[in-house]
């Protein structure tokens, strides 16, 4: 037996085995019907993986953010998997959980933006299907031939690339399609509902890497219900009837070029706006004692390797090679600022500053 400590404090003894699932209905059975997920000793988990270790337990349900996230990571399994059976030469990449939704990249095929409303129905059909999503086991040799042989080269790489001391893998099955996730999922398909929607499409590149081959990424976003959908583009309409850069021309503040992504060719007005907002920021400033520092622009990859930030950012990032070394625009201000303070003999005991 085991011991699960629920949210109240309450105790619960279970046999060492039992699925999320099946304590939720020990709760509640209506409780147990909204189950997306379970959390044991702040391990997310689904609903039917068995329970071996006591702890503290509770059950994510639509109300949890959690149980957003678990909701868009399987809408963005079902988009794989309505392409996969649209576009026969399709490979599935990687498809995470993004802020306000999700994506998949795709190897081999070219999507147009008119081409989402069939895949949208495609997915349709799979919710309606409501396939059981099942989650096994497998050892990492076993997992790298089961997807070598179903030809998949970028699940083999991910597995080929996986620390030495992980020894087996999670794999996801819904009706014929098969996923190399950690998950976890919801527990059938039918639970994704009607409240999603697929947003554009964009070129990527395999893990971010230019170098590496191009993909195609298909965005996407999912709620668990139609009136919150419906609420989360009423709010990209209001933000688009603001951007600044329709208002920034209808005001002849500033606009932009193709010549210049992301970058801003300021007009009188803007310009001069823009440095009043300057002053009033240094006065601001100076009156609480900060003093200001200026660093390069453009640096060389190492430090945002040092930073992180190529890690995670690099897709993002405006780069470019010079003698055979990379540098690129700063994303952020840290890092150079780290600079400034580690220059000449410092001390902790000179932050803040």
């Amino acid at each position: 037996m085991i011991e699960l400590v629920l949210p109240d404090g309450a105790k619960m003894s279970v046999e060492s085995g039992i699925r999320g699932v099946d304590v939720a209905s020990k709760i509640s059975e209506g409780l147990a019907k909204k189950a997306v997920a379970v959390k044991v000793n702040d391990t997310l988990m689904d609903i039917t993986t068995p329970i071996t270790t006591g702890g503290t337990f509770s059950i994510i349900t639509d109300r949890n953010p959690e149980g957003l996230e678990i909701l868009r990571h399987t809408a963005a399994h079902v988009l794989a998997q309505a392409v996969e059976s649209l576009y026969p030469n399709a490979k599935a990449t990687i498809g995470p959980v993004i802020e306000n939704g999700f994506y998949y990249d795709f190897a081999g095929i070219i999507i147009k933006e008119d081409e989402l409303p069939k895949i949208e129905a495609k997915m349709a059909e799979i919710v309606a299907a409501d396939y059981p999503i099942s989650r096994q086991m497998m050892a990492r040799d076993e997992a790298e031939r089961f997807f070598a042989e179903r030809g998949e080269p970028y699940k083999v790489e991910i597995i080929r690339d996986m620390p030495e001391d992980v020894k087996e893998v999670s794999i996801y099955t819904q009706g014929d399609y098969v996923e190399l996730c950690r998950g976890p999922h919801l527990p059938r398909t039918g639970m994704l509902g009607k409240a999603f929607k697929l947003t554009k499409v964009s070129a990527a590149y395999w893990r971010g890497d230019a170098t590496k081959e191009s993909l195609q990424r298909v965005y996407g976003t999912a709620f668990f219900n139609e009136k919150e959908l419906k609420n989360y583009f009423t709010m990209l309409e209001e933000a688009e009837r603001r951007d600044h850069r329709k208002l920034g021309k209808e005001m002849d503040l500033y606009h932009f070029e193709e010549f210049a992504p992301g970058d801003v060719f300021w007009h009188p007005r803007g310009w001069t706006l823009f440095q009043t907002l300057i002053d009033y920021m240094r006065k601001r400033q100076k009156a609480f004692g900060y003093v200001e520092i200026n660093t390069p622009q453009l640096m060389n990859r190492v430090l945002w390797e040092t930073s992180g930030h190529w890690d995670w950012y690099q897709e993002n990032m405006f780069t470019t090679t010079v003698e055979e070394k990379a540098f690129a625009l700063k994303p952020m201000n840290c890092p150079g600022g780290v600079l400034v303070f580690k220059h000449g003999l410092t001390s902790y005991r000179d932050l803040p500053q």
